[in-house]
């Protein structure tokens, strides 16, 4: 079987370089184990433009941020399916010298947060908003097992999905390709998640697992709340009173899948948010990877030239994935230089 590319792995990094290499008209091959339990499976898929207590605009937000809302959009109108959705945040302050700081910030530059803030509408009193907030703009949240599964669904149509474990060691490389088993192809990617520094041939990336535990809420008596409340913690509505609160950055993993010290974080974050009961109804815990600074990393292997990384999307991946991987697909077939802060080969070598 000949392919132009082999991609490692399903989750979010390998399917939004399968949707960027087929428009591109590239026949793809992507290879995933099909664990149960993945980060991005059990991620909220959260779009929170603005971040952090200093709510820094990151240099391009705007254009990552349009053109991962045009390829949502065009993703759904592909597959007929909807997993994006764009929904209001209302973004509450953790302390008055918080306030300050978004004050200082709006006042500074008033046009460049316009597009991102605006008056907080939210108002309920179980809702915990003693300093204020804001609402954010441009947000929601994506529904990533819905996104994952169309993705799965497109390439089986194209036999371009497969069931297995692509074991590195397997990998033969040439000045013209890579074969693995009887499949031979241009190039191979691997976006493996938080084991992408378990190979051959990217063991000396510091990729550093953490988990993120999620927890199901019901919270009768914010069934009316259809923003999504961040603070610290967040809480996303899914209807009805439903609710799912997170999340936690836990680096001991002698236990990665307990529960105890995770579900007891997220409970925390929740009474910082709303004094109104609740039930847990589920809780969920999977492993992500973390490069430095949270940062995504990606591009060629420094002597083999058709194996490619792509990996560390981290918790602004819906909103920065796409754009990241448009870049590196356009520096795979058009030889256009990777922004330096993100090729592997302008920081780790």
């Amino acid at each position: 079987m000949k392919v132009n590319y082999l991609i490692v792995g399903q989750g979010l990094a390998g399917s939004l370089l399968a949707w960027h290499l087929l428009r591109r008209d590239q026949r793809v091959l992507v290879v995933d184990p099909e664990e149960g339990i993945t980060s991005s499976k059990v991620a909220a898929g959260l779009v929170t433009p603005l971040a952090g207590s200093r709510f820094n605009i990151p240099d391009g937000l705007e254009e990552r941020l349009d053109y991962a809302h045009q390829f949502y959009w065009e993703t759904e109108e592909s597959t007929g399916k909807q997993f994006f959705h764009h929904q209001r945040i209302a973004r509450l302050f953790r302390s008055d010298e918080e306030k300050t700081t978004w004050e200082e910030r709006v006042a500074a530059d008033p046009d460049a947060f316009e597009r991102f803030s605006g008056p907080l509408s939210l108002d309920n009193p179980k809702i915990a908003a003693p300093h204020g907030g804001f609402e954010m703009k441009g947000g929601g949240w994506m529904d990533l097992p819905a996104f994952l599964g169309a993705t799965r669904y497109h390439l089986l149509e194209r036999l371009g999905y497969a069931i297995g474990f692509l074991n590195p060691d397997e990998v033969e490389t040439t000045e013209d390709g890579v074969k693995w088993k009887n499949i031979e192809a241009d190039g191979i990617i691997f976006a493996q998640g938080w084991r992408g520094n378990q190979n051959r041939f990217f063991d000396w990336i510091p990729v550093k697992p953490t988990v993120g535990d999620i927890l199901d809420l019901s919270i009768p008596e914010l069934s009316d709340v259809s923003h999504i409340v961040n603070s610290g913690g967040w809480l996303i509505p899914k209807g009805d009173g439903a609710f799912r609160a997170g999340s936690t950055y836990r680096h001991d993993l002698d236990d990665p899948y307990g529960h105890d010290e995770g579900h007891a974080e997220v409970l925390r974050k929740v009474r910082n948010l709303t004094n109104a009961s609740f039930e847990v109804s589920g809780h969920r815990a999977a492993i992500r990877p973390v490069i430095r600074r949270s940062q995504v990393f990606m591009g060629r292997h420094p002597s083999e030239p058709r194996v490619f990384f792509f990996n560390g999307l981290g918790s602004k991946g819906v909103l920065n994935g796409p754009w990241h991987a448009q870049r590196l697909v356009s520096h795979i077939l058009d030889e256009e230089a990777l922004p330096e802060a993100n090729d592997i080969r302008s920081n780790f070598l």
